[in-house]
């Protein structure tokens, strides 16, 4: 087996924290592709489920190996300079991507046109559940973020990057549920948490993380909505 991963022990605190929570992040990197894949009890409900059962079983129980060799593809489409490229191109590149992947290409493009045939208010819900999934996986990852950080042994300044990073991808699912047919806003969340992972990869160095957090701050946010003993608490321990 291939080992995607960075064996840089330098960042071995913010590496610990992605290692333990990978599956949760592939997840809500498949949910924010392809929402639907997040909605099973909700489509059982509707009675809709059978329609794509199969699509969505290849998805959900995909094996390790693949699921590491397609987040390999994605992430190095994300390595680049993103913020030189419209954010159109980079889902242009991505789809593109899946396209080469044998086995999965037919289910992402089903499960697309699916979401794209359903009634516009069975659409709203499904993005609505999604995002409130998300919402509480990311959440989660948060607290255990902030729980490493009151171990001594630990780097803060390295873990409140990664904190910083996920928090402001919750502020943009906030966004995104007041406004679920905002692609743009699907969009910023997968490429963020790709971005993520390619760190974790060794694909992006920490000064790209950092600089995401600044450009994710700036994009698209009320700054009054970030606390302002946040950013104290960063600019102190950065100092």
């Amino acid at each position: 087996m291939v080992n995607y991963y960075s064996n840089n022990n330098q960042f071995k605190s913010i590496n610990f924290i992605l290692d333990v929570y990978s599956s949760d992040i592939f997840e809500s990197i498949t949910w924010a592709m392809r929402p639907v894949v997040g909605t099973v009890d909700y489509l059982r409900s509707m009675h809709r489920l059978y329609q794509i059962q199969k699509e969505l079983d290849q998805i959900i129980r995909i094996y390790y190996d693949t699921r590491e060799k397609l987040l390999n593809a994605l992430t190095d489409i994300v390595s680049i300079n993103i913020y030189e490229e419209d954010i159109e191109e980079i889902e242009i590149k991505l789809e593109e991507q899946m396209s080469h992947m044998k086995n999965f290409n037919e289910s992402f493009k089903k499960l697309k046109s699916f979401s794209t045939n359903l009634e516009p208010h069975q659409q709203t819900e499904l993005y609505r559940i999604v995002l409130r999934k998300l919402n509480g996986r990311l959440s989660s990852i948060r607290d255990e973020i902030r729980f490493k950080m009151w171990d001594e042994n630990e780097d803060t300044k390295q873990l409140l990057v990664l904190d910083q990073s996920f928090f402001l991808i919750l502020e943009l699912i906030k966004d995104a549920t007041k406004k679920v047919d905002n692609v743009n806003l699907w969009l910023k969340i997968n490429i963020s948490l790709l971005r993520i992972e390619a760190f974790h990869r060794g694909k992006i160095s920490f000064d790209d993380l950092q600089n995401d957090v600044t450009e994710l701050s700036m994009y698209n946010l009320d700054l009054e909505t970030i606390p302002r003993n946040y950013n104290a608490v960063f600019e102190a321990i950065e100092a």
